[in-house]
């Protein structure tokens, strides 16, 4: 009946809800087109089966600051849990909620930056496959010809909304910095940048490549955000 739905059932069994439309009326239900209508954001079951109860409360946290729904105007925060706390997989989900569904029943986001130290690249994609499986693939980037890097991110920027099997970049702060004009030249709709108390340098070259990609999603995790 052309009726917009949510991607999971927000009754199901241990459903983690993200988002919940406004109740409506049946008067205004009835005056609303089937294309406004607005619906539950809720977690895949895959992964919300295995969450914690404080992963959970991350997760929902991290999605309300990301949508605008904590402070408006203001799309950000930073996921302080401490190491074991499992950031990582909070992350994952948060990503893979926004690349798969929105309130407008579409997905809220396109494309997904990882930004992370040269010796975590290789294990974002590895819990990536491990969480995931083959639902999606992420495109990992560290080292190689410039070429061949520019090659590869050009390709990443130019894709759009269901025509890329690796809508996830995953790549090192260095090999960020090296080539940010690439990564300058289109739009990214979230960007997590892991161990980020590396940034705390405004001056930093890297910190002012991060700062000049068009994103307004940004998440920054680090067990340790305060330093002498």
């Amino acid at each position: 009946d052309g009726t917009r739905r949510s991607l999971h059932d927000p009754d199901g069994p241990g459903a983690l809800v993200l988002y919940t439309p406004p109740q409506l009326s049946a008067h205004d239900q009835l005056k609303l087109d089937k294309d406004k209508i607005l619906v539950h954001v809720v977690v895949d079951p895959v992964l919300s089966n295995i969450l914690r109860p404080h992963q959970r409360e991350g997760v929902k946290f991290m999605y309300e600051c990301v949508t605008g729904q904590r402070i408006e105007g203001t799309y950000g925060c930073i996921m302080a849990d401490e190491m074991g706390l499992g950031k990582t997989l909070q992350c994952i989900t948060l990503l893979w909620t926004l690349l798969r569904q929105g309130p407008e029943a579409k997905p809220t986001v396109d494309k997904v930056v990882i930004v992370a130290p040269s010796s975590l690249v290789k294990n974002w994609c590895n819990e990536i496959t491990k969480w995931l499986g083959g639902r999606v693939h992420a495109l990992p980037i560290d080292g190689g010809s410039k070429d061949h890097i520019d090659r590869q991110l050009q390709g990443f920027m130019q894709t759009y909304r269901g025509r890329t099997t690796q809508p996830i970049l995953v790549i090192s702060y260095e090999t960020f910095r090296s080539h940010a004009a690439v990564l300058h030249k289109g739009e990214v709709g979230l960007v997590l940048c892991d161990e980020g108390h590396r940034l705390k340098n405004c001056e930093s070259q890297t910190y002012v490549a991060l700062m000049g990609l068009n994103c307004k999603r940004r998440v920054l995790l680090s067990g340790t955000p305060i330093q002498n």
